[in-house]
């Protein structure tokens, strides 16, 4: 059971401005389901299907697929904090 030291301790995740908006946007039902996968992020940031981007305005951030969306994000190791940068559906544009 996680005692809440060492690797067990949760990152802090904060969701910009405009992900917000983005989040709000969204079906209620699709909220939820990011929401769940936000809050799995606070355990480990690097859980489930992410991958680094590589290219376009996003480079050098993570993406977590979530359905047909993606949480783009950015890790701080030092502050042990996750910056939540955009919450978008997945369309051949995307990652422009």
């Amino acid at each position: 059971m996680p005692t809440g030291n060492g690797s067990n301790m949760n990152w802090g995740c904060k969701i910009a401005k405009e992900a917000e908006k983005q989040l709000r946007r969204l079906p209620r039902d699709r909220q939820e389901q990011i929401a769940q996968a936000i809050e799995e992020m606070a355990s480990n940031p690097v859980i489930g299907d992410v991958r680094p981007i590589k290219s376009g305005k996003f480079k050098s951030a993570f993406r977590k697929r979530t359905g047909h969306y993606r949480i783009i994000f950015i890790i701080d190791i030092d502050k042990h904090a996750v910056e939540i940068a955009a919450i978008l559906f997945r369309t051949d544009t995307t990652y422009k």
